[in-house]
């Protein structure tokens, strides 16, 4: 899967806010028909959240824990390539507007690639990629 694609899919869950925090996902789930697309698609969104993961960023925003920044990060790739653009090319002040918690939950994105792998498998998740999104992995931005 290229970064094109990749983006193209996180469109399909029409942008942020969501309407809800299950049917986005869910359909976004079964646009991954293989192995190698839940590999993929895991790596890249592991690489946006890794990219978002620094201190700047949770310093702008109203952070009330590390599981809480990565959700606000989520809510950044759910809006899309230009949001998470922007907060990569120095406009922290804009991350504020992910972090208000008054919006659905942006956390589901996380486990796509693990639903849609267990729904092609039937077998349980391991997969672990080279990079990894928990708040302060990116050790260089913090």
């Amino acid at each position: 899967m290229d970064v094109r694609t990749f983006w193209d899919l996180i469109a399909t869950l029409g942008g942020w806010p969501l309407a809800d925090e299950i049917t986005p996902f869910a359909r976004l789930e079964e646009e991954l028909r293989t192995v190698r697309d839940c590999e993929e698609f895991e790596d890249l969104l592991t690489k946006c959240l890794f990219d978002l993961d620094r201190s700047d960023l949770a310093n702008a925003g109203r952070r009330r824990s590390d599981d809480s920044f990565l959700y606000y990060r989520a809510a950044v790739v759910v809006a899309g390539e230009d949001a998470y653009r922007s907060m990569l090319h120095g406009r922290p002040e804009e991350f504020r507007r992910f972090t208000d918690g008054t919006v659905p939950s942006c956390e589901g994105l996380l486990y796509v690639a693990q639903h849609a792998f267990e729904r092609i498998t039937g077998e349980t998740w391991q997969y672990v990629g080279e990079l990894d999104y928990e708040t302060g992995s990116n050790r260089a931005q913090w």
